[in-house]
């Protein structure tokens, strides 16, 4: 097995841009979790006139048949799929989005540090809009980008090709961080050289291992390396 080198004190001074996942890394996945889990669920079977238990197991199959395509990510799809307004139903909820604990305090001293910093996520263009009126990071980056602008999702070569595209940056000295094993191995496979999962993407949830992947519990740590 091939391991790319690891994030420390002396190579975080020769990164000169981050590309930062934004559910799990930078906000708490548990928004997440629980409004596709539980909140549409609910709602699937309200509509739909069926048992909860009955919608969680349908919803489960279909998402598992989804997983990992830029259709996943879609509200819009869902929305037709589910015969749900799924971002009408996020926004309703929306004071449930929460920073992961130093977030901020890695951004402010990133941007301090000078280092380019851009968001690359699957969250639909819409999902991101919500978010972003909730918690308002758009100011530490160059851009805020989602993969449904480039057509691929980040589990594909394609969207690393076209991100390195747009702009043009040194992959041997691009940090990655993600909690998607997938998708870091992605990055990875491409030639990204420093990649970090996430240890605690849900605060809710218990801690999760990336066993060929570094990992950190909250973005704050690199800054101490």
């Amino acid at each position: 097995m091939e391991w790319k080198a690891l994030v420390t004190s002396s190579n975080w001074q020769q990164i000169e841009t981050v590309l930062l996942d934004m559910d799990g890394t930078l906000l708490d996945l548990e928004f997440d979790n629980y409004f596709w889990l539980e909140l549409i669920p609910r709602e699937y079977a309200k509509k739909h006139d069926i048992s909860e238990i009955t919608a969680k197991n349908k919803l489960t199959k279909l998402f598992a048949h989804y997983q990992g395509s830029l259709q996943w990510y879609c509200i819009d799809f869902w929305s037709e799929k589910l015969a749900l307004d799924i971002a009408e139903i996020k926004s309703s909820i929306a004071e449930r989005v929460e920073y992961r604990k130093g977030t901020l305090e890695f951004l402010r001293g990133a941007k301090e540090q000078h280092k380019t910093i851009y968001l690359v996520t699957n969250a639909h263009p819409d999902t991101l809009a919500i978010k972003l009126k909730q918690k308002d990071f758009s100011w530490y980056f160059r851009e805020l980008l989602s993969s449904h602008q480039t057509s691929y999702p980040k589990e594909s070569n394609k969207f690393w090709q076209a991100i390195e595209s747009r702009w043009n940056f040194d992959k041997k000295t691009t940090l990655f961080v993600d909690d998607s094993i997938d998708i870091l191995q992605a990055a990875r496979n491409f030639g990204i050289e420093f990649t970090l999962g996430v240890s605690s993407p849900d605060s809710s949830k218990p801690m999760k291992s990336y066993p060929s992947f570094e990992s950190i519990n909250q973005l704050d740590e690199i800054l101490n390396w």
